[in-house]
């Protein structure tokens, strides 16, 4: 799930106050006369381009005779929370962005509308990606994506050509193998270059989320049972991933506390994993960067080269007086058409381009053709399931919790591997039984 910071979100920030002109988190909407209101929250999802956004939905209001979009821009820090709790206190907005995968206490509270109440067709939900199943509950889709991310190597290609390795590594033993050669052979040279970082393990400790669940995955993990009653990251599996972690550290191969992006973008970190949106602030480090480094599908692990998803979707609240409005907005806002726009920051496009209008199609293969990193990132998305995001639905927040504190001991050392992942177990499973 895209449950995450950038860089260039403290430019979002900074452009919030003149999107929303003054609105706030709560209140009566201002309605227009003749025309169904209908109240938008969202985060500055547009990646470096915020304004977007805003003229996204001027365009959207002056194409209507009928409905007005007003917009509120939260903060990434507190506007998920923000938006939950006013939905669940019945004076939230009417469409908002949320994480794909979806919240489970509003869908089983029945705070969220079924695309199919919304004017959605079955040909409109045909033709979104499989991967749309991430939004499904109980036979029937709820939130309309938007984009998708999914987990991806990152890498510096001077650096691996600098140390004698032409390609990227692709299985679990290449990348180790590799890491270790660039940082013992960087360190001897007299300027360390860490040859790999786990995103999560320095900086941005939210990170080691996707990070963590990515390479459970690749281990044969799961994050539940298949009734989602019982937390099962205490397993072979589990034990497998997090010592091959801990491994990195042990041999001193990478070092915990070292930002991963930033020391990638700095040429101080070789590699490092993370959704494929963070091209966007590698981008950013211009001379740094250019030309330095490319994109390549996560290396294999013992059981699958799958790695987490994440992304965002449109959703709508329950019960709305003019759902079709609300639906009709959404439609337009995650149309094929604009969901292409939203690949300008590699949002993986929603879409099966077989069932999308000619000039939407020649638009898509064009940005695919144009750069090479697509390449990669639809070939890491191919080889993912909706089965994590599923799974990690149940008990969330707790999951997310204790991964950051417990994958992190147990990989840094602090922590046993066996007891970390106990630990994990204990406090999730807690949660799924009602606390």
């Amino acid at each position: 799930m895209a449950r995450l910071s950038h860089r260039l979100i403290a430019t979002a920030l900074a452009t919030a106050s003149a999107l929303t002109a003054g609105a706030c988190s709560a209140g009566p909407p201002v309605r227009a006369p003749g025309r169904t209101t209908i109240t938008f929250w969202t985060m500055p999802f547009w990646i470096g381009r915020p304004n977007n956004l805003k003229h996204l939905i001027e365009d959207f209001n002056a194409s209507q005779s009928s409905i007005d979009v007003q917009l509120t821009v939260l903060d990434w820090q507190t506007g998920r929370e923000t938006i939950k709790k006013a939905v669940l206190d019945g004076r939230g907005p009417d469409v908002w962005l949320a994480n794909n995968g979806l919240e489970l206490d509003l869908l089983t509270a029945a705070r969220l509308a079924p695309l199919d109440t919304l004017g959605y067709t079955a040909e409109d939900l045909g033709r979104f990606r499989p991967m749309v199943k991430v939004n499904e509950y109980q036979g029937r889709l709820y939130g309309a994506p938007l984009y998708f991310d999914v987990n991806v190597l990152l890498y510096r290609k001077d650096i691996l050509q600098q140390y004698g390795f032409p390609t990227p590594p692709t299985t679990w033993d290449e990348l180790k193998s590799t890491a270790a050669a660039i940082t013992g052979r960087s360190a001897a040279a007299g300027k360390k270059v860490m040859g790999w970082q786990f995103k999560g393990m320095d900086d941005h400790l939210n990170a080691i989320n996707p990070t963590w669940e990515s390479f459970l995955c690749q281990a044969g993990g799961t994050l539940t049972s298949p009734d989602f009653k019982a937390s099962t990251q205490n397993t072979e599996a589990g034990r497998t991933a997090m010592t091959y972690m801990k491994s990195f550290y042990t041999d001193r191969t990478s070092a915990t506390g070292t930002s991963a992006l930033n020391g990638f973008v700095d040429g101080e970190v070789a590699m490092f994993s993370f959704y494929q949106s963070v091209i966007s602030d590698i981008a950013a480090g211009n001379e740094k960067t250019k030309g330095k480094w490319a994109v390549a599908p996560m290396p294999v692990g013992p059981k699958s080269g799958c790695s987490a998803v994440g992304g965002h979707s449109l959703v709508a609240r329950a019960g709305l007086p003019d759902p079709e409005a609300a639906g009709t907005f959404m439609r337009w806002l995650g149309s094929p058409s604009t969901s292409a726009q939203f690949m300008e920051f590699h949002g993986i496009f929603p879409y099966d381009t077989a069932k999308v209008p000619r000039e939407t199609k020649v638009v898509v293969d064009s940005t695919y053709n144009t750069d090479p990193s697509w390449a990669a990132i639809t070939t890491q998305f191919d080889r993912s399931t909706p089965d994590l995001l599923l799974q990690d639905r149940h008990a969330f927040q707790a999951r997310w919790d204790a991964q950051k504190a417990d994958v992190v001991a147990g990989v840094d050392g602090r922590t046993p591997v066996d007891q970390a992942l106990r630990s994990i177990d204990g406090k999730v499973g807690k949660e799924l039984n009602g606390g």
